[in-house]
């Protein structure tokens, strides 16, 4: 077979993976996360993926998320610790209350806050989804009503948000709105770095780093670090916007112990921790990053993930 001829019936393919997935209804990515999955990545990579053996991290995800929505208890803890304030009683129960971040408050509705008792500096998100946040940094600038609109906005993505990426949980958690204090280096007004330990059953993998934040054009720096705090090639060039070797963390064996403990549970999770002042602040735990689908990861490190989860599998 000639390679026009692979390149015809590989577009071709393409082809009909996008059609049959942009015609899928949000029941049915409810109902059928399997083939949603499936074709959510044969559209990104070209192929449909190995989920009963999976190659690479990706598939790997995307196996252990559909076999999480199968188990109950399994569900029900993936659930509570993907809800961005559930989360919180689970770290406390792991005795890490001192790493969470001052929380101000959790409400139902935007009409519920008292942004009059809310101190200058605050952050905003809703309990679900991902990358619905605002940052206030005076709230003398603050727009009340247009804060609603987006706020407004946010509640009428969760019902179908994460279904088209199979990311199933995020529709299980009742939408809310959490306002916890607002974080800076040093008191700056500086991006803090975000710590991102990739966990396989209880052990890390390695180390993501995101920081260099830059919330105008939504661009950052992301590199990524072993367990020895040696910088590795795993993040494609083009993800490097200003590549510079950030020093270890004061509090590295404290987070590293603490990353071990909160992803023990799991066969896979991502714990987000940050480090201000000396001190050791929770994020999230993420399940699904990047809908399951890291694009911006070499082949290589895609594929030694996944044997590192195999190798630490009990």
């Amino acid at each position: 077979m000639t390679k026009s001829i692979k390149k015809y019936i590989q577009r071709k393919k393409l082809w009909l993976y996008r059609k049959l997935y942009n015609k899928c209804s949000p029941e049915f990515y409810y109902r059928c996360p399997r083939v949603v999955t499936s074709l959510w990545y044969a559209i990104n990579e070209g192929s449909l993926p190995n989920l009963r053996h999976p190659r690479n991290f990706n598939e790997l995800l995307m196996a252990i998320n559909l076999k999480a929505r199968k188990n109950s208890c399994d569900r029900n803890l993936r659930i509570r610790c993907a809800d961005k304030y559930a989360v919180r009683e689970y770290v406390e129960e792991k005795g890490f209350g001192d790493i969470l971040n001052e929380c101000y408050g959790v409400y139902d509705s935007f009409d519920e806050i008292d942004f009059e008792a809310l101190p200058n500096q605050f952050v905003l998100k809703m309990t679900t989804g991902s990358g619905m946040n605002y940052i206030c940094k005076d709230k003398s600038f603050l727009d009340v009503k247009k804060l609603r609109n987006v706020v407004d906005n946010w509640f009428s993505i969760c019902p179908t948000f994460g279904l088209k990426t199979g990311e199933w949980h995020y529709v299980e958690i009742k939408p809310r709105l959490i306002v916890e204090k607002y974080l800076s280096m040093l008191g700056e007004d500086t991006s803090v770095i975000d710590y991102k330990w990739h966990c396989f059953n209880g052990q890390v993998y390695h180390i993501e780093t995101i920081n260099d934040r830059n919330p105008v054009t939504d661009s950052n720096n992301c590199d990524t670090y072993n367990i020895n705090w040696v910088r590795t090639e795993c993040v494609k060039p083009q993800y490097h916007r200003n590549r510079r070797l950030l020093p270890k963390p004061i509090c590295f064996d404290k987070m590293k112990s603490i990353a071990e403990t909160l992803s023990a549970d799991f066969e896979y999770v991502r714990v987000d921790l940050y480090e201000i002042e000396g001190r050791v602040l929770f994020g999230e735990l993420t399940f699904t990053p990047v809908g399951c689908y890291e694009y911006d990861y070499r082949k290589e490190y895609l594929e030694d993930m996944c044997r590192f989860y195999y190798a630490t599998k009990k």
